[in-house]
């Protein structure tokens, strides 16, 4: 049967984490580690001398193996998560099918930041061109409708206001796309943030950054927790 939770203390049962008996400041049954479906939490047993996670006293505290977890406060005994995940892995079978879905989860992230980029690109050049067709547009328009023979000044008039209408476009289709383009590191790092949520460990929840899924696979392991991949 799987383990689920571990003790940690000075006296624990055998296949827990015992921390030396030296170490009198942490509790006989100090605190527990437990898995839940979206990683491993830590929880005080009522020991004397509290539990903190990153220097914050804790009762019930989600945990990854990048925390820094202190039994008796800051310099108390500092809990070794690596072992911990490895007295508390993942089942095979689940963490060989969370870290096959992963390769989906990269190709995914990979198109819609490719797509975010394309339709900003995208969005910047139609809106820089869209205002500056419009004074061309009603140039020849009016071409059509004047008659410079007999007015020749209208033709000086017509060149005139097509030039500060090309100008006038060409400011706003620059402030226009400025703005579009402006948005798209926000929704760069909205899709980096989910990612980095994702991309993860299916066991110890360690972030693998933006590698490729092959290469991550190719490694063989988990580097944080040495979990094996198949």
């Amino acid at each position: 049967m799987e383990r689920t939770e571990i003790i940690i203390g000075r006296e624990v049962e055998k296949g827990d984490y015992t921390v030396d008996a030296k170490h009198t400041a942490v509790g006989r049954k100090h605190a527990r580690i437990f898995r839940k479906n979206d990683g491993m939490y830590i929880e005080d047993l009522d020991s004397a001398n509290g539990t903190f996670v990153n220097g914050k006293s804790v009762k019930l505290k989600k945990i990854t193996q990048n925390d820094c977890v202190m039994l008796s406060g800051e310099d108390g005994y500092e809990v070794n998560l690596t072992k911990v995940w490895r007295l508390l892995p993942m089942p095979d079978e689940e963490f060989q099918k969370e870290f096959q879905r992963l390769k989906q989860v990269y190709n995914t992230y990979q198109k819609k930041k490719v797509s975010v980029q394309s339709r900003s690109q995208g969005s910047m050049m139609l809106k820089r061109t869209m205002p500056m067709a419009i004074p061309g547009l009603l140039t020849m328009i009016l071409s059509f409708t004047m008659d410079f023979e007999e007015n020749p000044h209208l033709s000086i008039l017509l060149k005139v206001i097509g030039g500060v209408g090309t100008a006038i476009a060409v400011l706003v289709g620059g402030m226009w796309a400025s703005s579009s383009l402006a948005k798209t590191p926000e929704r760069l790092n909205n899709l980096q943030q989910e990612f980095m949520k994702e991309y993860v460990c299916p066991n110890c929840k360690q972030y693998f950054g933006e590698q490729p899924w092959e290469n991550i696979h190719a490694l063989g392991k988990c580097r944080a927790c040495g979990r094996e991949f198949k």
